[in-house]
């Protein structure tokens, strides 16, 4: 029986920035019908392989790397379920550093990285993406700047709400 299973690894935002980016994704998701889930940065994505394995790779390394400023650039609506409404992010030079690091450790192979923080996951209609988008809490929170001081391994194979976080690792605070 094969223990691979499909992964991500997330970039948690912290402080406050974390708890109102919560807080708008449960409300978005109680108005659009859709899934609530942690605020994240997917910093690697399609990960394949052992989950035990990818756990002790991700918390040996998260103390040898420093926390990354997250700058939020404002609301955006893709066509995709999981990337439905949410927020751009900067890509930064420490951000692209991280996620090069985590690549490094984990084997993962090089991919198109745009550095967002989803809002809402869905199948929605481009208007009502685009109004949500156009929300003045959304937009509240469009040049939000943060630090994430926090990777988490998750397994996410199958519906949102049987995602599980396996691991979660600090970045080491100069």
């Amino acid at each position: 029986m094969s223990h691979e299973k499909a992964f991500a690894v997330w970039l948690v935002p912290g402080g406050g920035a974390r708890e109102r980016l919560r807080e708008l994704i449960e409300a978005l998701a109680r108005e659009t019908g859709g899934p609530a889930f942690a605020p994240h940065l997917t910093l690697v994505g399609g990960l394949r392989g052992d989950g035990a394995e990818l756990a002790a790779k991700l918390v040996g390394l998260g103390p040898a790397l420093c926390p990354v400023e997250l700058r939020m650039q404002g609301p955006a609506v893709g066509d995709a379920y999981h990337r439905c409404v949410f927020l751009d992010v900067a890509r930064t030079e420490p951000l692209a550093g991280l996620r090069g690091a985590v690549q490094a450790a984990l084997g993962a192979r090089d991919g198109a990285f745009r550095p967002h923080v989803s809002l809402v996951y869905g199948d929605l209609a481009a208007e009502r993406r685009r109004a949500i988008a156009a929300d003045p809490r959304v937009v509240s929170l469009g040049q939000e700047v943060c630090w994430a001081e926090r990777l988490e391994l998750w397994a996410v194979a199958g519906p949102v709400d049987r995602w599980a976080c396996v691991a979660e690792t600090a970045l080491r605070v100069s």
